[in-house]
């Protein structure tokens, strides 16, 4: 059986808190959208009914898949085969900020989303990656180029895409966000490698994350936001 604590620790801490956001979900219909190699998916699959949807096959070849759901190979496409109001809630984390047409990706995901259901989404924060910039890299120049609004990237998926959280109910404004968390705001600035894999270190620093991830001043330069997103009502 696959186990958390085997991932890369910055990746273990990220999911962890993202989790305990979401809080204890049990019978469920839920839709993890550019679903990767299924962690989540694996992790509420065992109490919930789950389908995961990823285009990359490569993405697949070590999926985790101790417990049973439906792994569905595609784009958003792919999700033409679900009739409107099918899921209660929605996972699409770190995936808007890859993909070109974002707008009938967002129409789409609101169109299969239950009336009293949710989108757990979790994006880059472009204050948070300035930050990066500058503390752990001394890239001035980056740092500036992400102020005047360009993109940036990422070595395994290319060009991150950034957008506003507000966004989102721009190009579907039958949505609304109605929370919004800070992740990692402290993780990317500390520089002693040595500590992260530290269970013990690692525990304090989730507990403090976890503190901070509803504060506005922490959420506005935390490296990623988790935002909850749900259908306005009539």
């Amino acid at each position: 059986m696959r186990n958390i604590e085997d991932l890369p620790a910055w990746d273990r801490l990220f999911k962890k808190i993202v989790w305990k956001q979401l809080g204890n979900i049990k019978d469920k219909d839920i839709l993890d959208f550019g679903s990767g190699e299924g962690i989540t998916s694996d992790h509420f699959a065992e109490f919930n009914r789950v389908v995961a949807v990823e285009p990359w096959e490569d993405m697949l070849k070590d999926a985790w898949t101790d417990h049973d759901y439906r792994q569905v190979v595609g784009d958003i496409n792919a999700l033409s085969e679900f009739e409107d109001n099918s899921f209660d809630i929605i996972i699409c984390h770190n995936v808007l900020e890859y993909i070109k047409d974002k707008e009938s990706v967002v129409q789409e995901l609101a169109r299969v989303l239950k009336p009293d259901g949710y989108i757990s989404l979790v994006k880059h924060n472009r204050n948070g990656r300035v930050m990066q910039m500058i503390v752990l890299l001394d890239d001035f120049e980056k740092a500036n180029s992400l102020l005047d609004g360009e993109d940036s990237s990422a070595s395994k998926f290319g060009t991150i895409r950034y957008y506003d959280d507000s966004d989102v109910f721009k190009w579907c404004p039958d949505l609304y966000i109605d929370k919004t968390y800070g992740i990692r705001t402290f993780w990317d600035l500390q520089q002693n490698q040595e500590k992260h894999s530290d269970e013990e270190w690692q525990e304090k620093m989730i507990q403090l994350e976890m503190r901070v991830s509803e504060m506005k001043d922490f959420i506005n330069i935390a490296f990623f936001h988790h935002l909850i997103i749900k259908k306005k009502s009539g």
